[in-house]
């Protein structure tokens, strides 16, 4: 049944070098680059109250974790790993789909049964060829900790927990791909899982019980109930307060990953080439009149990833009433806390706005991730159903130009989803601010049209890298301005790389809308070009 597995493993890492290499230095880049920052930058006072800031606000609790010492390792731990969780879930996925899913949908599988080989060695040649990739970004981080002199055994548990989280998200992107029937489904659902971890770590964390020492931050239980709150959970660097480096977390992976693999290949081996658990459903008799229009058929294509993204943003907007007024309560009932944030020039009762703002922050993410993949299935459909389209009298212009009007409203109805119900929830919790919220969520919409432009472009200009290179753009500037801070001196600059960092503030007296409209300005420019040239170009280059 594996017959012909090396040479598929191979192949798929032959296919995956140039993502790979990429991954590499992004991970092993942005470790080492966090840990010379703060050593360089940060002494142990200026680091005893980076943890502080972190450990007082819920808000950045929610995204970066719970403090476990102020040691260099540690901080590096509470600023970065949490990230670094998210985005090796997101590569793994990724690459399950494109090796199952995709390679299904592309006809490549088809190709490869054809041959003698295996029933099950192409799915055990992506499992092997995935947890070579993800061992690989791994040793990066291992070697980045041991190069600016972090302990062994922290260092251990920072590569392992990352090796375990890539390999868990590896198991769950398969899955995904043999539950959707195509791989922009089984993409939008791992993706959704892996968000949903982050989202249920951060909650732990945000909920944590901070007592009088800022530096030792204990998660609550929704911590637990997220692989990537097990590798925080480790506290790999942690070295005082009692606190030590603990293994026991990492050994919470083990029943998970013998149970995806057991359903994994179990279905693998009942499942026929290119059927999945959620089916397609066949067409009416006769379509609709809207359907005979641009606007109609990119309504279809996309309706479905909408409708999830957005039952994705009304979650985390409907969580908003139970964790903000907590969380402000925890602010206001620890004297502690409230000297330390007096002392910033802070206040308790902006709690509930900056937690709100927080999430926001997240949900736009999400936001900008389906304005990204509604722009990229351009391209898919173009090859897949291109001659069909443009044999009839739909104009290119016309065709490209509804996908992309689509996908903006997909985004907005994000962002619209997660302020209706982020106030509703809010308003049953005692702690009404609708127009608050709304502010905040409108403040976010600048960045999806530059989101928008930028999957236009990649259409248009580099169809054929366009889909992973768009979700690439989408992270790492994003990681890069969140963590530019603490590269030290001189890289403040790479903040100005993430569009997330030039929004307005809408919690400032007055917010600085300038940025935003120059984004608006750039995003409109780039749209035309990319109109222009896919205007031009041939139907499949």
């Amino acid at each position: 049944m594996l017959r012909g597995i090396g040479y598929l493993v191979a192949i798929r890492l032959r296919r995956d070098r140039l993502t790979l290499a990429i991954w590499v230095v992004v991970f092993g880049g942005l470790w080492a680059a966090v840990g010379a920052g703060l050593g360089a930058s940060f002494d142990e006072r200026a680091r005893t109250s980076l943890v502080g800031l972190i450990a007082s606000d819920p808000s950045l609790r929610m995204l970066r974790g719970a403090p476990a010492g102020t040691s260099l390792g540690a901080v590096m731990v509470v600023s970065t790993l949490a990230y670094l969780g998210i985005a090796i879930a997101l590569m793994a996925t990724f690459l399950a789909v494109r090796h199952t899913r995709a390679d299904e949908d592309a006809g490549r599988t088809e190709l490869v049964r054809s041959t003698p080989t295996g029933r099950l060695a192409p799915l055990t040649a992506t499992i092997v060829a995935g947890a070579i990739e993800v061992a690989v970004v791994a040793a990066a981080l291992a070697a980045g900790s041991l190069a600016i002199g972090l302990p062994v055994e922290g260092s251990a548990l920072v590569a392992l927990g990352v090796l375990l989280t890539g390999l868990t998200f590896l198991l769950v992107g398969l899955l995904a791909a043999q539950t959707m029937p195509t791989s922009r489904g089984a993409n939008g659902l791992a993706a959704a899982i892996a968000g949903a971890a982050f989202v249920v770590r951060g909650i732990g964390d945000a909920l944590a019980d901070v007592g009088s020492d800022l530096a030792h931050v204990a998660s609550a239980w929704p911590a637990w109930a997220s692989p990537i709150g097990w590798i925080t959970q480790t506290h790999p660097f942690a070295d005082s307060g009692g606190w030590a480096p603990s293994w026991i977390p990492l050994a919470l992976f083990a029943p998970l990953l013998a149970v995806l693999v057991v359903v994994v290949v179990g279905l693998e081996l009942r499942r026929e080439l290119g059927a999945s658990l959620v089916r397609e459903r066949g067409g009416r008799r006769a379509a609709g009149a809207l359907l005979g229009t641009p606007i109609g058929l990119a309504v279809r294509l996309h309706r479905g990833a909408a409708i999830g993204w957005i039952v994705a943003a009304l979650v985390v907007g409907l969580f908003i009433g139970r964790i903000a007024p907590d969380a402000a309560d925890a602010l206001a009932s620890n004297p502690t806390l409230e000297a330390f944030v007096q002392a910033l020039g802070g206040s308790s009762g902006d709690t509930i706005d900056a937690f709100v703002h927080a999430l926001a922050g997240i949900v736009a993410l999400v936001a900008c991730a389906a304005v990204l993949q509604g722009a990229t299935r351009m391209r898919v459909e173009e090859l897949a159903h291109g001659e069909q389209v443009l044999a009839t009298r739909t104009s290119r212009l016309g065709w490209f130009g509804a996908t992309l009007g689509v996908a903006l409203v997909a985004g907005v109805l994000v962002m619209t989803a997660f302020a209706a119900a982020a106030s509703a929830s809010l308003a049953s919790a005692d702690a009404a601010r609708t127009g608050t919220v709304v502010a905040i969520a409108a403040s976010t919409l600048p960045v999806l049209g530059v989101y928008l432009a930028l999957g236009a472009v990649l259409v248009a200009l580099l169809p054929g890298v366009g889909a992973w290179l768009g979700w690439l753009l989408l992270v790492v500037p994003m990681l890069l301005g969140e963590l530019a801070p603490l590269f030290g001196d001189g890289w403040d600059w790479l903040q100005d790389v993430s569009p997330f960092f030039h929004l307005p503030d809408p919690l400032a007296a007055h917010p600085d809308w300038s940025a935003s409209w120059w984004m608006l300005a750039g995003s409109a420019v780039a749209l035309a070009l990319a109109l222009v040239v896919f205007r031009r170009r041939d139907a499949a280059v």
